[in-house]
């Protein structure tokens, strides 16, 4: 079974050596395309392919259409510009070209990428969620912060449309902005640099949240068209500091991350994150905070759980196994991505 993956992130890389892992021999052949030949991809792929420079839709498409044609690749499994190929998708079946689709349509990718959007329905579904005010101006992020605590209670501030957390900050008002920049601080903000901060930004949309101080879970999910299938599921504990992550049994975050499928129609790989509202009383409560209609950075992490989801995503995609043939992952053990250094074949660049 010959199988695309165009350009993405790192763990598209990941996810290829994985499925190579898991394959009987000759049970899919693995192309990867990219705009540079710099690219790890190059050396993890079965063939590699430079995309073209010409950023246009156009021309994009056309060229990965008659790519498909030439080299037999009947899958592709699109691992960035997911809007293009969602409104495209009619054009790629027409050719004979199948596509994992993380959702059904334009429409809902859109909701998904808008996190107030995605909040506001799953909240109507009776999800919990942390209380969260959508702002644009300095004076709409002063009464939200009047709104979600006034000072009693710690508030965070992210953007309504990023990727890895970028542009998350925790407000905190007790350090100096030169603290801040001589401790290389990129996790905390004055309440005062954010309202001057977002007066700038022409008036792109952020969330101001309340700041859940409990353990994140991150949720590897396989999904087929709005049903869980199986799920890995990392939880981030404080105490590890964000040097390991323990893998869980947890019925709650299951339970979550079906709702989330259901409601969104989800589909392939997707990832799904929580965290905890700790209460007076000690209770822990799960709240959803965002779900990535993509694999995850720590998909590999994911897969010590002996749920090699890349290569369950791509049997299951083509129709090679039954679900119940899928193994579920196992629990109770710790994990962690440790990087090494490398020599590099050539001396010179």
């Amino acid at each position: 079974m010959r199988v695309l993956l165009t350009r993405g992130l790192s763990n598209v890389r990941d996810a290829i050596e994985l499925i190579h892992q898991a394959m009987t021999p000759g049970e899919f052949h693995l192309g990867a395309t990219y705009f540079t030949e710099h690219t790890p991809l190059r050396q993890a792929a079965d063939a590699f392919y430079l995309e073209p420079v010409d950023e246009d839709a156009e021309v994009y498409v056309e060229w990965l259409l008659n790519l498909c044609r030439t080299e037999d690749f009947p899958w592709v499994w699109p691992q960035s510009r997911w809007s293009l190929f969602l409104r495209m998708q009619d054009r790629f079946a027409a050719a004979g070209i199948r596509l994992i689709r993380p959702c059904p349509d334009v429409e809902t990718l859109a909701v998904l990428h808008d996190k107030a959007r995605a909040n506001a329905r799953l909240a109507a579904i009776g999800m919990s969620l942390p209380q969260t005010e959508s702002i644009t101006t300095g004076e709409e992020f002063s009464v939200a912060l009047t709104t979600l605590g006034g000072g009693l209670r710690r508030v965070c501030v992210k953007p309504a449309e990023s990727i890895y957390g970028l542009g998350f900050r925790l407000i905190d008002d007790a350090k100096r902005p030169l603290d801040r920049l001589l401790g290389n601080d990129c996790f905390t903000i004055g309440s005062t640099e954010f309202a001057a901060l977002l007066d700038t930004a022409e008036g792109r949309p952020f969330l101001a949240m309340e700041y859940l101080a409990g353990d994140e879970r991150s949720m590897d999910c396989l999904a087929q068209e709005g049903q869980l299938i199986r799920a890995v599921i990392r939880c981030k504990p404080a105490v590890a500091q964000g040097r390991w992550q323990m893998i869980e049994t947890d019925s709650e975050g299951w339970a979550m991350a079906a709702q989330v499928v259901t409601e969104f129609r989800l589909n392939g790989l997707v990832n799904i994150q929580t965290r905890e509202r700790l209460h007076a009383d000690g209770r822990r409560e799960p709240c959803f905070l965002e779900v990535n209609p993509r694999m995850s950075g720590g998909i590999d992490m994911a897969c010590q759980a002996g749920l090699n989801l890349p290569y369950w995503n791509l049997r299951l995609a083509t129709g090679t196994v039954e679900v119940a043939d899928i193994p579920w992952p196992a629990s109770g053990m710790r994990v962690a991505k440790i990087e090494r250094a490398v020599r590099l074949a050539g001396g010179n660049v």
